[in-house]
Order: C-alpha cells, then structure tokens, then sequence
C-alpha cells in the first residue's frame, strides 16, 4: 500500500493511498496539505527553506521540516476487451518451440522423414485414422502408425511458413486419397506436429528396443531441460490483456488446468482432428505444450489454444 508521511510535527501521519486519492481526485498528484492540493514538497528549496505551505509547523528557527512523499500513481484496473479468437494461432510460440529441434544431439535422434502436420480440417503426413479405445496407462494417438511428412525448415526470410514436404488429407475423408502434396504450410493454421523418433539400432550389449528407449529418455530430457517446467511455473501470470497476441486466447485457463494435473503428468487432450491419450506433459514454450509418448516413440507440439477437451 501507498503510503505518504507528513513529517511536520503538527500534522504528521500516515496517509493511504485510498484516502489521498479520494481527497485530491486524481492520484497523479501529490499530497494534500490542509485540505488543499500541493506538490511533492514543503515550502520552498526542496521543502528545506522558509515556506508558506499550509498546514505546516515552522518549528523555533522557521524552517519548515522536510517531506517525505511518494507520488507514484495508482495503476488503473484492467479494462474489458474484445477478443478475436480467430486470431488465436500460437505462430510466435510454435516458432520457439520448434526452434528447439535444431539442437544437434535431437536432430540425430529424430526423424524429420516422419512428421505430421494437424490443422483443423487437415491431416498432412498421415491418413485419418478412428482413435483407439483408451487403455490405462498407455499412451495413444489417433495418426497413422507410419508419418510421412517432411520437416524441411521454417521457409528462408518467411518466418509465418514451413517448408514440408507432405500428402494432406481431409479429417472429414473416409478414404486415404491425398488431395494434393503440400510443400509449405501456414504456421498460424497450425494447430500441433506430431514427429517420430528416428529408428535405432542394437549397440553394444543394448538390443535394438533397448537403444531405443535409451534414445527416446535423452529426447525427452532435452525437451523437458529446454521448456518451462513445473506446476509453478506452468501457472500463468495475472497480467491484463491488451486485445493483441496469444495471451488473448483462451490459453492461461487450460495452462491453469493442466498444471493442476496428477504428478505423473499424464495428459488426455484433443486439439482440432488430433487426439492423445496418455502422453506425458514434458513442458511448454509460450502457448505450446510438448507431450511424449514413448510408446510410440512420438513428440508432440501442441497449440493450446488448439486445445478443446481435456481429462
């Protein structure tokens, strides 16, 4: 709490910030002397020489003593503002979270060969697929068990595209006939990008399956080292909304929610066309979860704004 000190010996007390704004009508002002509107001071010279301040107590020598102000003004509330949930992509958040594959030690781990880009109404990279019955601690996703989109880069001088390689196929298609091959997309129509764990092979006394668990753990802990962490930190800031951005959307309410989860940090979700189950919320990048599911050796990024159901 504001508070200003009157240190004139016949009138010195504590003021709230409240009460002085109530007596001066505007808080950009400074402290109210004798019932009267006055600046930061007392008297003359930087409140140190004689003064006609009222309401002040000269003292023997006529000096007026010093005053110890604090004129901060007191922020106004947050106004409502009209949101334009149309423009609730996660393109900033997706361009950071996706800038973590260029580590050198994920980018040998992960296969850029095998990659799936989901939209709204468009699968790219794998057929639609019916999502299977959901089984107790098994991890799942509705994709086929093979990808076949290409990762190629975020396009030269274009941050807004991807550069992919990829067959689309409508979500609402019942057959797997590709409506054409996409060699760039929109990172603003990007709703989350599932990509899998390049194959392993045995070494040493590891057989292939041990390798690859082993490959995956690594993926999982660079991920995890290189996103935000914790139910803590996880938990949104109280900051007003300025009508512009991803803090807009409806992102800081499922952030909130998932961060309240069970400590295993096992997540059920479904974003546009995409549903998971059981994957393992490794952490986020602005509005971007990244989810595990190391039984299918798969990563996640998932725009939370994307996000329409959780469990």
């Amino acid at each position: 709490m504001n508070q200003t000190y009157l240190n004139c010996p016949s009138v010195g007390s504590a003021m709230s910030a409240e009460e002085f704004a109530a007596q001066s009508g505007d808080p950009s002002f400074g402290p109210v002397l004798g019932g009267q509107q006055g600046q930061c001071g007392c008297g003359q010279n930087g409140g140190i020489g004689p003064g006609q301040a009222p309401g002040c107590n000269y003292g023997q020598q006529g000096f007026c003593q010093p005053m110890v102000c604090c004129c901060k003004p007191v922020q106004p509330p947050c106004k409502p503002v009209t949101v334009d949930e149309d423009a609730c992509c996660c393109k900033q958040s997706f361009q950071a979270a996706l800038g973590l594959l260029c580590n050198p030690v994920l980018s040998g781990l992960l296969d850029f060969n095998a990659v799936a880009f989901i939209t709204d109404d468009y699968l790219a990279g794998s057929v639609p697929e019916t999502p299977a019955t959901p089984t107790a601690g098994t991890p799942s996703d509705n994709l086929a068990d093979t990808l076949t989109g290409t990762f190629r880069r975020f396009s030269p001088c274009n941050a807004d595209l991807l550069d992919i390689t990829a067959p689309v196929y409508s979500t609402g298609a019942t057959a797997d006939t590709a409506v054409l091959t996409a060699s760039q997309m929109s990172l603003c129509a990007l709703d989350a990008l599932a990509i899998q764990a390049a194959p392993a092979t045995a070494e040493g006394d590891l057989t292939e399956d041990e390798a690859a668990a082993r490959n995956f753990r690594i993926i999982q802990s660079i991920l995890s080292q290189s996103s935000t962490q914790g139910s803590c930190a996880m938990t949104p800031s109280c900051n007003c909304c300025d009508g512009e951005g991803e803090g807009c959307c409806c992102s800081a309410g499922l952030l909130t929610a998932l961060s309240q989860g069970n400590l295993s940090r096992q997540v059920s979700l479904v974003a546009g066309p995409l549903v998971l189950n059981e994957a393992t919320l490794l952490g986020t990048v602005g509005n971007v979860l990244i989810l595990a599911n190391p039984e299918d050796d798969r990563i996640y990024f998932v725009c939370v704004n994307s996000v329409q159901f959780i469990a």
